[in-house]
């Protein structure tokens, strides 16, 4: 019987002046009826926007991309020119950071890099990343093109992930 591995995690704040943008992209089935969702949060760990949208029927990668890009051009739209973006997904990070990008994300992912000052990529496990998860999981519901915006914390969202707070993992 093979030992089950408990991985101990946390969730990171960004530093001074950045922007935290905690993405995800979700799918029933893969492909699937898709969504995105991003939460945006600031040095303080302070809720300062989320998203939710519809994608209709594509892969959970490509979810994943999307998600990136339009939560980048809500902070470029917002003036947030130093940010962390933070993805459960690996593939999609390495994908990111060669600039290897989908055809149809291209443009528009130049024109934020264009405007960025700072940008670093941070991987998080979904039990660090479950705020985006759950804004995710709400856009696989809505209609291709629909989205919600979230000013203020949503009283359906109860909890947030934490600073100092361990979270944990089991492989």
């Amino acid at each position: 019987m093979k030992q089950p591995k408990i991985i101990e995690l946390f969730f990171y704040l960004p530093s001074n002046e950045e922007i935290l943008l905690c993405c995800d992209g979700a799918s029933r089935g893969n492909p699937g009826i898709a969504g995105y969702g991003f939460v945006v949060r600031n040095q303080y760990g302070d809720f300062v926007f989320a998203e939710s949208g519809g994608l209709g029927v594509i892969t959970n990668y490509i979810a994943e991309f999307i998600a990136s890009v339009i939560a980048l051009e809500w902070a470029i739209e917002h003036q947030k020119y130093k940010i962390i973006l933070q993805l459960d997904s690996k593939a999609c990070i390495h994908s990111l950071m060669q600039q290897k990008i989908p055809w149809f994300l291209l443009e528009r992912w130049q024109r934020v890099q264009a405007k960025v000052l700072s940008i670093s990529y941070r991987h998080a496990y979904r039990e660090v990343n479950f705020s985006a998860d759950h804004f995710a999981k709400k856009g696989v519901y809505l209609l291709k093109g629909q989205t919600i915006t979230y000013e203020d914390i949503p009283s359906s969202f109860t909890v947030m992930e934490w600073l100092d707070q361990p979270y944990y993992r089991f492989k």
